[in-house]
């Protein structure tokens, strides 16, 4: 299993095989169409991982983050670049069973 930011310790020469191999995870957060999409897989990557922070590249902003505050089995924060006001971070809040309890902006 993935451990939070081992994106971030991955040489630039391992990382074509680092994203095979964590493709391969299923808590591994890929955007679009992928386990934090849906209110069962967002309850699954709530329940299973340790509370802490985890973030990616966003495939839709280059040189954006999109990041996952999680509070193991009570819930979590997905916040990442508002795709209709790009000056704005969208911050989108879940409870343990990955149902959307409050959406919020903020400046980017």
């Amino acid at each position: 299993m993935l451990e939070p930011n081992d994106v971030m310790k991955v040489d630039d020469k391992d990382w074509e095989q680092f994203k095979k191999d964590a493709m391969q995870d299923e808590l591994f957060y890929n955007g679009p169409g992928d386990l934090l999409d849906t209110p069962e897989g967002r309850a699954k990557f709530c329940r299973l991982n340790e509370s802490s922070v985890f973030r990616k590249p966003d495939p839709e902003f280059p040189k954006s983050k999109i990041w996952v505050f999680n509070v193991q089995g009570q819930g979590m924060v997905i916040k990442k670049r508002s795709r209709v006001d790009t000056s704005l971070m969208e911050n989108v809040e879940y409870d343990a069973e990955g149902k959307e309890i409050s959406k919020s902006y903020e400046p980017a």
